[in-house]
């Protein structure tokens, strides 16, 4: 289990032996949501705040899974607030884990269909050149051409134009209009 550092901060109050083992043992909860790894250290800062009657506690846990956590609790007093903030903080860390669990079980299931698709292309099959009759006898105008573009689910014509005789090229763009592509006559 990765281990929490508190840097325990004390305004307006003075953090005795007490205080701090109290907040230390509480914040000991935590460390079971920080992930499985011994070697990493996870950083935070438990500021205590006491004013007149009223006192707060604020803990603002670092680099949890690339993210980072604040909670803030003030009550009249200072250990139901620390109470407070650390179920906060273990319903908080209990979520962020299981997210990244489950995102990491998508990732793993998403490479694994990849490397699957991967293997089926490696498959080479030979390529074959399959000749196909153009439709070049029968000389049509340009309109006709595009109507007969229109008509199919083709994305380009090849015709021989009526007006010129050479062979020319309409298809369609992706804004939406009609290209049309005239060849010079081979010599």
């Amino acid at each position: 289990m990765a281990q929490l550092k508190l840097n325990l901060i004390g305004h307006g109050i003075d953090l005795t032996g007490a205080i701090k083992n109290t907040l230390e043992e509480k914040f000991k909860r935590l460390e079971k949501y920080l992930g499985d790894d011994d070697r990493r250290e996870v950083f935070a800062d438990v500021i205590v705040n006491k004013e007149k009657y009223r006192s707060s506690v604020e803990i603002i846990i670092y680099n949890v899974f690339d993210h980072t956590l604040r909670i803030k609790k003030e009550t009249d007093d200072l250990y139901t607030a620390v109470d407070y903030v650390v179920d906060a903080a273990e319903k908080q860390l209990r979520r962020l884990k299981d997210k990244v669990k489950t995102t990491g079980k998508k990732e793993a299931q998403k490479s694994k269909r990849m490397m699957t698709v991967v293997e089926e292309e490696v498959v080479e099959k030979p390529i074959e050149i399959i000749e196909v009759e153009p439709e070049l006898y029968k000389p049509i105008s340009v309109e006709d051409a595009v109507v007969k573009l229109l008509g199919s689910n083709r994305e380009f014509v090849v015709f021989c134009n009526v007006e010129t005789g050479n062979a020319a090229v309409v298809y369609k763009r992706k804004d939406g209009n009609i290209g049309l592509i005239e060849m010079p006559a081979c010599k």
